[in-house]
């Protein structure tokens, strides 16, 4: 059931979604040297829009070798002795190394946590040199969420499909010592709006959900943003989504006497890929 609302507009501050598993002088004496895989997609997520591999494949696409900038962002940051790229097809890493998944959380805050198959992070790591992998995996959710019209002054609540981004840092053994839910900073990429001019123009109560076309979402993935570094060209997307895994990433940002949260209950069964 669709809630359609008018409110004066509001500010919204969300804060860093990461955090650690382990105390934060723990991680830091595992994890020195840093291995960043290419961006993931999974496949197996749920992406109900008409054209859904070819959603996938903008994001495969879009996503090429944008784990390089991270590097630099991680490297600038100076929070580990070096940061290095885990080079290989996204598809067959993905295969290979992820083993499971599972929703956790409820309503707004539902993520999916992933599984490491522990053979294979162990030859990543030893092939590339690194103590430890950080994986970032984009995937598609429902879940319910407020889309605001154009002059902030309406919003709908009601279920979306979008993109989402959990990512995570893997040891060798396949343990999780940080993970990013990505929850917080809301999601990736909009699958779909509400028409609010719709409703307007056909002087109608009902806001209906859409999906945003194919060509829309490649605009929105590609939108360039020259604000990083003041040198390099980045999509939006993709700066605001590595400033904040950065941000959450940098181990002295951490009181390393403060337990890590513990994790919210799962509300799907793990699933075995």
């Amino acid at each position: 059931m669709h809630r359609w609302f008018l409110l004066f507009p509001i500010l919204l501050i969300a804060g860093c979604a990461g955090f650690f598993k382990v105390p934060q002088t723990e991680y830091r004496q595992k994890v020195q040297t840093l291995g960043v895989l290419p961006l993931l997609v999974d496949g197996n997520s749920v992406i109900t829009h008409p054209d859904r591999e070819a959603v996938m494949e903008l994001l495969r696409r879009h996503s090429l070798n944008t784990h390089l900038r991270l590097i630099d962002i991680l490297k600038e940051q100076k929070g580990y002795f070096d940061v290095r790229p885990v080079e290989g097809n996204p598809r067959e890493l993905f295969r290979s190394l992820v083993i499971s998944d599972a929703l956790r959380g409820t309503g707004a805050d539902i993520y999916r946590h992933y599984g490491f198959n522990s053979r294979i992070a162990s030859e990543l790591t030893e092939e590339n040199v690194v103590d430890a992998l950080l994986v970032i995996i984009l995937h598609g959710e429902v879940r319910p969420a407020k889309r605001w019209d154009r002059r902030h002054l309406a919003y709908l609540e009601a279920p979306y499909n979008e993109i989402l981004t959990t990512a995570a840092v893997v040891m060798p053994s396949g343990e999780v010592v940080w993970e990013y839910p990505g929850v917080a900073d809301g999601a990736f990429l909009f699958l779909q709006y509400p028409d609010f001019d719709e409703a307007f123009y056909n002087r109608s109560d009902e806001v209906r959900v859409r999906y945003i076309s194919l060509a829309g979402l490649d605009r929105t993935l590609g939108e360039t943003d020259r604000s990083l570094l003041g040198r390099r060209t980045l999509p939006g997307r993709y700066r605001e989504l590595f400033e904040s895994l950065a941000a959450a990433l940098k181990p002295g940002l951490l009181n390393p006497f403060k337990e890590p949260p513990t994790a919210p209950a799962d509300v799907s069964p793990t699933k075995e890929r």
